[in-house]
């Protein structure tokens, strides 16, 4: 995950702070039945993708998201190593800056544990997803993933510069996205509406690009699984994840502690 911009922080870590404690719930805390390995073998047929399923299936659903985006999400991020780290210092399986981790309710020092990590990025995106709520719902998911790896800052500055350009703000593809790469251009990065300076958005648009193609070929994976291993009568994958204003309600707090929403 790129790092970062200290003015994001700032804004966000207070309100995340805030409200960290009311969206984690520590009975759904993840707690292995089993070793965990590479291979799980179970009486009845599951799909696997990875040794941390249990985890991503778990929090996942405390959110109304599909696993198999948490699961595309640490493929792409980390490969699943919990031990990765990148160059810029985003830690374990699911490459959470320190910061973003703490703010996030993470102890110092567990930034590679599997649960921990996974249970501080689904909080991430609960809060993402409500700085993005006026955004539609077929269309929040990408702007959730951008955010989660450009920082919201630079994000919040694509969308004036799409509107500014006549470009539709609260849509990505051809879109938001095709300013968030401009905004390696100083045309744009110097202009009054960018507020973040400079950024290089190829990677990040290329992120989401990721993650998406991934989320598709789990999906497609699992189709097949089922196909092969019991009758499908009564299993219906689900579409791509967003978080509902249902699904958001319990993180509700006192308006003055949250961020202007993207409007």
């Amino acid at each position: 995950m790129r790092k970062r911009e200290k003015a994001a922080y700032i804004i966000g870590i207070a309100a995340v702070t805030a409200i960290f404690t009311v969206i984690t719930k520590p009975s759904l805390r993840f707690t292995p039945t089993h070793e965990i390995t590479d291979t799980i073998v179970t009486d009845t047929p599951t799909f696997h993708i990875s040794a941390y399923d249990s985890l991503f299936r778990t929090y996942a659903d405390t959110i109304g998201w599909d696993w198999k985006m948490l699961a595309a999400i640490a493929y792409v991020e980390s490969k699943f190593d919990t031990a990765a780290t990148s160059n810029v210092g985003a830690q374990g399986l699911m490459q959470m800056m320190p910061g973003t981790a703490r703010a996030m309710g993470v102890p110092e020092g567990k930034e590679r544990d599997p649960e921990e990590s996974v249970r501080a990025a689904v909080n991430y995106f609960v809060y993402l997803s409500r700085l993005f709520r006026r955004v539609p719902e077929n269309e929040r998911i990408h702007f959730v993933l951008a955010s989660y790896n450009a920082g919201f800052g630079h994000i919040q500055d694509a969308m004036r510069l799409a509107e500014k350009y006549g470009k539709n703000r609260h849509i990505w593809n051809n879109n938001v996205e095709t300013f968030l790469r401009l905004k390696n251009d100083s045309i744009y990065y110097t202009d009054s509406l960018c507020r973040n300076g400079r950024f290089t958005g190829i990677e990040t648009t290329l992120f989401v690009r990721k993650v998406q193609h991934k989320y598709s070929e789990y999906c497609l994976r699992e189709e097949r699984y089922w196909a092969t291993h019991r009758d499908t009568t009564h299993y219906t994958p689900l579409g791509i994840p967003v978080c509902t204003e249902e699904d958001i309600a319990c993180t509700s707090t006192d308006s003055n502690n949250i961020p202007t929403a993207l409007l």
